[in-house]
């Protein structure tokens, strides 16, 4: 991917997913220093301490740097990563690396190979148009591939924010983090509505056909004001360090002829969760917070068997993810969807059919 979103969480969940499913040892290279991170503590360790990674700052450890050309070699090449880079000391980006598990390991018996990989990228290409609804700053997503006797890297897919609706996306993106203060319960909630329409490009197909564009009507919302107890102490929480921040973006015709699309609503965390019954709204919207996940960050954290007998004896959840959930779903959320209902009625810059709104 050419470019990451800047907020905390995706970038988090970037190297998560990496990490885990990918590699055994990621690297990243950003700005002056370059790191490594070894879950397993054999290739930094020594007899007296056992250390899960290294990094390198570009500038005061060049010595060290060219003292082991090949650890770094494979950043060359890469984009606009050169030599000049490691002899300036400075890269004007982030760019991630994760070799391909090619034997089982403790972290992991999932290998990797080159068409696994491929596979990874056609399943990217089915939901990319939902990748950026309600990501806060990226704008373009690329996919790029190198053949091993091949010098330069061809571009296959993008998926990108229109011209058209690029500047209202920003401006109104803006607004919305400009208002907020993040670890403080907000006198009032902060919400923006906007049109985004988001195009699909596959290279690899006809230029007649390689094109798709889909747009959405999407309310972004910062619970504040009048919220439940409950609520107000868990948005100051430093332990769970959340934000209540949710989302909801309904299906526009990309043209004023055109038919509304039906969608299945999906359940976000900032990204599309995986594609099951679970992830599913049951509504004709898609809905986004910033949710507690599982560990694998595949599913949104929700009460086991035990926890819903409680509940259903009147006994209070205690486990603080599961309140922040609930809070995001009873509080949050309904608050953002009605919001965008009345936006969507009086909205006069953008078409939205009546059909849309009142499904």
């Amino acid at each position: 991917m050419e470019a990451l979103d800047r907020s905390n969480h995706s970038l988090n969940h970037l190297v998560c997913l990496g990490h885990y499913l990918l590699a055994d040892l990621p690297s990243l290279l950003s700005e002056y220093q370059v790191g490594f991170i070894d879950p397993h503590g054999v290739h930094f360790s020594d007899e007296d301490y056992k250390r899960t990674g290294k990094r390198w700052r570009l500038r005061e450890d060049s010595a060290d740097i060219e003292r082991i050309p090949d650890q770094f070699s494979p950043y060359k090449g890469i984009f606009d990563c050169n030599d000049e880079v490691f002899s300036q000391g400075r890269y004007n980006g982030t760019l991630f690396r994760f070799p391909l598990r090619s034997s089982p390991s403790k972290l992991s018996d999932t290998l990797y190979t080159s068409e696994k990989v491929e596979t990874l990228f056609e399943s990217f290409k089915a939901d990319a148009h939902l990748m950026l609804v309600f990501l806060q700053h990226l704008e373009s997503i690329e996919l790029y591939v190198k053949g091993e006797n091949e010098c330069n890297h061809r571009r296959v897919f993008q998926v990108k924010i229109v011209d058209e609706s690029l500047q209202t996306v920003r401006t109104k993106r803006e607004e919305f983090h400009s208002k907020i203060t993040p670890g403080k319960v907000a006198s009032d909630s902060v919400t923006v509505t906007y049109p985004i329409t988001i195009e699909t490009v596959d290279f690899d197909l006809p230029s007649a056909d390689n094109a798709k564009k889909h747009s959405f009507l999407v309310t972004n919302y910062f619970c504040g004001g009048q919220v439940s107890s409950t609520f107000k102490k868990l948005m100051t929480d430093k332990a769970l360090s959340y934000l209540p921040m949710v989302g909801v973006a309904m299906a526009l015709p990309t043209g004023p002829r055109l038919q509304t699309p039906d969608i299945k609503g999906h359940v976000f965390c900032f990204l599309p969760l995986p594609v099951q019954k679970a992830s599913l709204t049951g509504l004709p919207v898609h809905v986004n917070g910033f949710f507690a996940l599982n560990q694998n960050r595949r599913y949104i954290k929700s009460p086991n068997a035990d926890q819903e007998e409680l509940e259903k004896g009147g006994r209070q959840l205690t486990d603080r993810s599961l309140l922040w959930n609930k809070c995001l779903l009873e509080e949050a959320i309904p608050r953002a969807y009605a919001t965008m209902i009345l936006e969507a009625i009086k909205e006069k810059a953008v078409f939205v059919p009546k059909v849309a709104i009142y499904k």
